[in-house]
């Protein structure tokens, strides 16, 4: 899944460090935004943003 599992190893990253969750738009800017800016995933450009917000959004409630 394009940039799940690398919201979600950012999150596990953080609670092992004892740092605070990060919250849904901090995920987005993360790895929706940025992840359009790479070449390797450019094309997530072409698709919805509210499927992408949603995955990040379903992490965020599956790690509360």
């Amino acid at each position: 899944m394009w940039r799940v599992n690398d919201s979600l190893a950012h999150c596990q990253q953080r609670y092992k460090s004892g740092e605070k969750k990060s919250d849904n738009s901090e995920l987005q800017k993360l790895f929706i935004t940025q992840s359009k800016k790479t070449e390797e995933r450019e094309w997530l450009s072409e698709v919805s943003n509210i499927p992408l917000q949603q995955s990040l959004n379903d992490l965020n409630q599956a790690l509360l």
